[in-house]
């Protein structure tokens, strides 16, 4: 083979490697929180863990973060298993061959006792919550809530326009 043969041949691998060898490495993916804090932000459409259903955006930092340690606070995964346990036990008395009235009345009056015991549990921590916050963050989240509930009652009424009935 000729120099310039030799030349040619090293200058046309070369070209070819070289959009091989000069890609970049895709971006890192981003850190957790960041992830948790846009989640909490809302996406493009404005929803989001907390946006306007637990009127929160319009609070101040320190109102939020209140918020945010009241509700954590009511978190019990116990809870949580014994209220899917429960659901669970109706869901098995629904689904036999014959229905045992009186063991799913008492299946149903466990379940609800739990929901109640939660429900009572929220809202204690929520009336702890609410005495700590400023007059301006109990009107805010209050606006908020109220922004959140009509924008859910809009969707679902657009929902149930885009259904078609069933014929």
């Amino acid at each position: 083979m000729t120099r310039p043969n030799m030349i040619a041949l090293a200058l046309a691998a070369g070209l070819m490697a070289a959009p091989l060898v000069a890609q970049t490495a895709p971006p890192a993916p981003p850190a957790p929180q960041a992830g948790a804090q846009k989640a909490y932000e809302g996406n493009k459409y404005g929803h989001g863990m907390h946006q306007g259903r637990m009127g929160m955006q319009s609070m101040s930092a320190e109102g939020r973060q209140i918020m945010r340690d009241a509700m954590r606070k009511g978190q019990d995964p116990a809870q949580r298993t014994a209220m899917q346990d429960a659901r669970n036990a109706v869901m098995v008395i629904v689904s036999a061959d014959k229905l045992d009235v009186n063991a799913l009345r008492k299946a149903m009056e466990a379940e609800r006792k739990l929901v109640d015991q939660q429900h009572a549990r929220r809202q204690a921590n929520m009336l702890e919550a609410f005495q700590k916050l400023s007059a301006e963050d109990r009107k805010a989240f209050v606006t908020d809530a109220r922004a959140g509930r009509d924008r859910m009652k809009q969707r679902m009424e657009r929902r149930s326009m885009q259904r078609t009935p069933v014929s």
